[in-house]
């Protein structure tokens, strides 16, 4: 029995030795200033998956592709997983998710020429007068769809920030922190010309997206669960959300 708790601890050992010299891959896409390749540090939700990462003692290699082409590549195992991303019923049936690594609100965004009067709404039904911009590959696509509002899809979210200003549909639904990026970068000098409806349409827990098929996953993702305890304990997520003027 000794000797066979021995083997077992020594086998324990020797995989964690592995996995701590495994590179992992990770892919991501443009989402300033959550994530993006033009910012230092690639924004700081990315920030906070390097802290966790260096946290669990693995080395990680990022590739920035378009959001659908990111889901094809963890259901191919090609990278372990993508970011950041909200758990939804649909996802669950085919990734995994790490623990929550930051929350975003979305709201419909909209010119104040065009729309003068204030919107209050209660169910998204509600909206069912207005044409509204979204962008391709996100949650809410099944959720606007079962509300019957109509959409104007396009590839990205600056393209939706770009029909907006263009007068091409009345609101845009996007993450209210990446929306006022894309605004103050597009169109700086027409920053006060835009606002959004007060109330979210939605709050959530963005987290990491897994793949079931990347070679070690399932280790792989008890240590970085681990891992964003620690550096929330140390202080390190703090200090990444106070330098990019966040809150927790």
């Amino acid at each position: 029995m000794k000797n066979l708790l021995i083997f077992v601890c020594f086998l324990l050992f020797l995989s964690s030795n592995i996995l701590a010299k495994q590179k992992v891959v990770l892919v991501t896409g443009e989402w300033a200033p959550y994530t993006s390749k033009k910012m230092n540090g690639y924004g700081f939700f990315t920030e906070i998956v390097s802290a966790v990462f260096k946290e669990s003692d693995f080395d990680v290699e990022y590739r920035f592709y378009p959001w659908l082409r990111c889901e094809h590549n963890l259901k191919k195992g090609i990278a372990y997983a993508a970011f950041p991303y909200k758990m939804t019923d649909e996802r669950k049936k085919i990734f995994d998710f790490s623990d929550e690594l930051a929350n975003s609100k979305n709201k419909f965004f909209y010119l104040k020429k065009r729309i003068k009067s204030k919107i209050k709404w209660e169910k998204l039904e509600d909206l069912k007068p207005y044409a509204i911009g979204g962008t391709f590959g996100y949650w809410y696509k099944e959720t606007f769809k079962e509300a019957g509002l109509s959409i104007d899809y396009g590839y990205t979210d600056k393209i939706g920030i770009m029909k907006l200003h263009a007068g091409r549909f009345d609101f845009l639904a996007t993450n209210e922190l990446v929306g006022w990026e894309l605004i103050k970068t597009l169109f700086p000098e027409d920053l006060n010309k835009f606002a959004t409806v007060k109330k979210p349409f939605s709050s959530d827990n963005l987290r990491l997206m897994i793949s079931r098929t990347y070679p070690k996953a399932a280790l792989i993702t008890n240590r970085i669960n681990k891992a964003i305890n620690k550096i929330k304990a140390k202080g390190i997520y703090s200090q990444i959300l106070i330098k990019y003027n966040l809150k927790e």
